[in-house]
This record gives C-alpha cells, sequence and structure tokens, in this order.
C-alpha cells in the first residue's frame, strides 16, 4: 500500500499544497514572534543582507516538503482505508 500511495500523483499534489501551507502558516507566525508587527527592516536585515537567505529558505522547503509527505500520507492512507 505504500508504494501504491507514494506513486499516485494526487498524493504528489496534496504533498505540495500541504507544505506550501505550511510554510506560508509557519513563517507567518515566526516572523510576528520574533520580529513584531512593524519591524520588515529588521527581519531583511538579518535574513537576506547578512546572507542567511539560502539557509532560510532551504529550511523552509525541506520542512514544507517533510510535513507535506507525512500529512500527504495520512490523509491518503485514511482516504484509501474509509473505501474498503
Amino acid at each position: 500500500m505504500f508504494i501504491s500511495i507514494i506513486s499516485s500523483k494526487k498524493y504528489w499534489l496534496s504533498v505540495c499544497f500541504i507544505g506550501l501551507g505550511f510554510v506560508f502558516i509557519f513563517s507567518l507566525i515566526e516572523y510576528f514572534m520574533q520580529y513584531g508587527v512593524s519591524s520588515l527592516d529588521t527581519f531583511v536585515e538579518q535574513r537576506i543582507y547578512n546572507q542567511q537567505w539560502i539557509r532560510y529558505m532551504l529550511s523552509r522547503l525541506v520542512g514544507g516538503l517533510a510535513y507535506g509527505m507525512i500529512m500527504g500520507y495520512y490523509f491518503e492512507l485514511r482516504k484509501r482505508k474509509s473505501n474498503r
């Protein structure tokens, strides 16, 4: 069952959407908790000008992919078990 779920196109679409949603929500929560509402300049200075934007984006992409794969697999497995 694992191989059939991993090889389906619907699974990878759900991984993309769930992962992007996670990255967006997680980044917003982290931004507001660390920098507050009015400090966009501080965020840009720390993340982009100090050459940490590659690490920042890479960590977001890996985290989103991992979360999307786990949750996508859970949802597909649950859907297939309920269709039995």
